[in-house]
């Protein structure tokens, strides 16, 4: 049971953070777009945290409402949020790109414009004996060739 309360919160979480992302990433300014640039509007970073919030059941403080498979006195953190709009920082030739975080461990191809978000939960531990850790999940979400 407790394998199924693992997988089962990382799912919850990653499904969650994939949307965050998605809905990050419309938030764009209909100006720069219509220059033919994507930027990503001021509000994107909101739009993350009001969909992580309403997906996984989060107050305000990014704490678990009840009834929730995570406990209610651990928060959900953002780790990372960062908007690539030309490339990563580590590269001076735009996209594509490899976005290489070594601090959380998340490696993705970036091929375009990107939101790439980092968040991290406290195992819920339905068992006393269950391993105390957190997930640290990652996702991205881009404009391709743009």
């Amino acid at each position: 049971m407790d394998n199924h309360i693992t997988e089962t919160a990382y799912l919850r979480l990653k499904n969650s953070l994939d949307l965050a992302t998605h809905d990050a990433a419309l938030q764009i300014d209909k100006i720069e777009l219509a220059n033919g640039n994507i930027k990503f509007a001021s509000n994107a970073e909101e739009v993350l945290m009001s969909t992580l919030q309403k997906n996984l059941h989060l107050d305000s403080n990014n704490f678990p409402l009840q009834p929730n498979m995570f406990r209610s006195s651990d928060a959900l953190k953002v780790l990372v949020f960062e908007k690539l709009e030309t490339g990563c920082s580590a590269s001076s030739v735009g996209f594509p790109c490899i976005y290489n975080n070594t601090t959380y461990n998340y490696v993705d191809t970036i091929t375009g414009p990107s939101i790439v978000a980092i968040i991290s939960m406290r195992h819920p531990r339905p068992f006393a004996f269950s391993e105390d850790h957190s997930f640290i999940v990652g996702s991205s979400h881009e404009y391709k060739g743009f």
